[in-house]
């Protein structure tokens, strides 16, 4: 019985290690995003479940919502409500929380690494997303593209 209750105590303390290891990357990928938004402008966090950011660059406001996708292969916008992430052993659907809904300029960035991001234009049609193309009301882009986004405007 004592055999039984170490390896349990041992398979929990490595699930907590897990669970840790991976809640400190994804703030570390997050606080690169954040300092690159913050190179670009005076940005704002926002305490709102539709997105995370407001950025003023050049005169002009941004709401930004950040979208955590790690292991992502793809990542499809079917509509504006409907937004999936691939990975290469499932897919989820992203929440969107009414970031769809909201006006003005948004931008919707993905980290840390989103392989393809692609748009449905019908069942069997698939564009491949570009930092300009407008998908349903934002622009969609990696992470890496923040500042060739912003410098292009």
């Amino acid at each position: 019985m004592t055999f039984l209750y170490t390896v349990l105590i041992l398979l929990a303390i490595t699930g907590f290690a897990f669970i840790v290891a991976f809640t400190l990357i994804a703030t570390k990928h997050k606080k690169m995003v954040v300092g690159k938004l913050n190179s670009l402008g005076s940005i704002k966090e926002v305490k709102s479940r539709t997105h995370d950011f407001e950025i003023t660059y050049e005169g002009q406001e941004y709401k930004i919502k950040l979208l955590y996708a790690p292991g992502a292969v793809e990542v499809s916008f079917n509509s504006k409500r409907h937004w999936q992430i691939f990975t290469t052993s499932n897919r989820k659907m992203a929440e969107t929380n009414g970031f769809y809904d909201l006006e003005g300029k948004k931008l919707l960035v993905i980290y840390p690494n989103p392989g393809k991001i692609v748009r449905y234009i019908n069942e069997n049609e698939i564009v491949f997303v570009t930092p300009q193309m407008d998908v349903f009301g934002m622009n969609v882009i990696h992470s890496d593209q923040i500042e060739s986004y912003f410098n292009q405007k």
